[in-house]
Parts: structure tokens; sequence; C-alpha cells
């Protein structure tokens, strides 16, 4: 599987597009250098992908230039891989890290937003998190790569655990629980809880419109989650689910396998 780019989900998008927006100090509201992610965290997988991360990688090394950094995020999710490997390169720079929750930050969204040095969450916005798992659309996967995709995940669900509880200092055994069950926090739960350290009201270097745009940017992840708030219900749009598709032929093994990551990430 090695360089064949995997789609996670239905989109435009081409392998190693950026799925970022990079913008100078000079034109950001922060008056930092900044970079926004809007929607989903990479269509395409990050499993075997040195490029995309490197592209990543760059543009902040770049745009930073080693200085105070402004990470504003409005997503519902996506590639879990891609998530851990950004909050990697994060936590790698050497320079101050704030993230602002504009709207949403849920699933492999939150992994980003807990590499912050200091986190915003705007007072409309919510924050949510589950057991971790891939999407993959309309892709065919042998065993092997299904196999090696389950043992990497669990590896991944305990690193996001540990995050979790090292964050905010609740137990693991209640962090799992909140997992297990997907969890949706308001954004005073999420800073009652530990997941972010202060709201932003309206006025306050938030802006309203991108959190009437957070179910609109995100419909294409939100309605593959449980317990979704209401809020963000009433402001989707109609979109197909996105599932995996899997071959009349696969083994029973295969399918046993692949039912285990039809997900809801």
């Amino acid at each position: 599987m090695k360089n064949k780019r995997i789609r996670c989900f239905e989109g435009t998008a081409q392998p190693h597009e950026r799925f970022w927006r990079v913008i100078d100090a000079a034109e950001s509201q922060s008056g930092e250098a900044e970079i926004d992610f809007d929607g989903v965290i990479s269509e395409y997988s990050w499993y075997d992908d040195d490029i995309t991360p490197k592209m990543f990688k760059d543009d902040l090394y770049a745009i930073g230039k080693g200085g105070p950094v402004t990470i504003k995020v409005n997503s519902g999710g996506g590639d879990v891989i891609a998530a851990s490997k950004i909050r990697s390169i994060l936590a790698d720079y050497k320079g101050r890290v704030t993230m602002k929750v504009v709207g949403l930050a849920a699933s492999a969204a939150v992994v980003i937003v807990l590499a912050g040095d200091r986190i915003y969450i705007q007072d409309t916005a919510y924050m949510m998190i589950h057991d971790p798992a891939f999407a993959v659309f309309m892709a065919y996967l042998d065993i092997s790569t299904l196999k090696s995709w389950l043992a990497e995940l669990e590896t991944i669900k305990q690193g996001i655990q540990d995050t979790y509880v090292s964050k905010t200092g609740i137990s693991a055994e209640k962090i799992n629980r909140m997992m297990s069950e997907t969890t949706w926090l308001t954004a005073n739960e999420a800073v009652k809880l530990g997941f972010a350290d202060e709201v932003l009201s309206a006025g306050r270097d938030a802006q309203g419109s991108e959190s009437v745009s957070a179910a609109q940017a995100n419909a294409s992840v939100l309605k593959n989650y449980m317990n979704v708030p209401a809020a963000l219900l009433n402001q989707q749009a109609s979109e197909p689910v996105q599932k995996i598709v899997a071959d009349d032929e696969l083994s029973e093994e295969e399918q046993r396998l692949s039912d285990e990551v039809e997900l809801n990430l």
C-alpha cells in the first residue's frame, strides 16, 4: 500500500493536497502567524504517507519562524493518523502554540487541539471525544493491511487516552468511559473538565459566523456520530454517511476485519 493514497472521506481533494490554510502574522486577526483547520482533517489517510506530514511541518516552521503560532480549529474530525502526526509536529515546535476552537473540535480534531500550550474555545463551540477509528471510502483493503491498521489503532487509542489524562487530570478509567460513550462537551464543560483553558465570549476574538458554519463545514462526518447536539443537527446540511465499501468476494476473515474498521469517525 506504500505510496498508494487511501481516500477516507468523499470530497474533491487530491492526494497530498493541503487541508489547512496558512496566514501570515501581518494578515491574521490574532497578530500572530496562523494556521486554520476548517473541515475534515485530511480526505486521505496519512497511513504510509511521508509527503503530506512534511508539507505541514514545512509550512509550520516557515510561517512560525520559531515564534508564536495560533491554530484555529473548526473540524468534526477526520483521519486519526493525520491528526496524531500533526500533534507530534506541533509538540516538537519550539514556539508557543495557541489553540482556538471556533465552532467545533470533534474526534481527531481534539487530538490536534490538545497540542496547544493554551487552548481557547468559543462560547458557542463544542468538543467531542470518542474511540478512534479508521475511515475508508471506496477502497479495497487486503487482510494484511486491515490487520496492520487495527494494530496501529490500538496504539493510537492508548496514546490519545494518555494525552487526555495528562491534559485534564481525569482518571484513565473515566476517560476511557467517556471515549466509549461518545461524549460531547459545551465550551463551559470543556473548560470545567480541563480540555480547554478559557472560553471566548462573542466579541472577544471569537467569530460567530464560524460557529454557525460548524455543521456545514463538517456535515460529512457529523452524521456518523452518536449523541450529536441538537444545535449542530439543526444546522447540518443533508450529506450521505461515509462507509467502507467491501468487495463481494471478501473472505469471511476479511469481512470480519472490514466490519471492525467501519467507522464512526
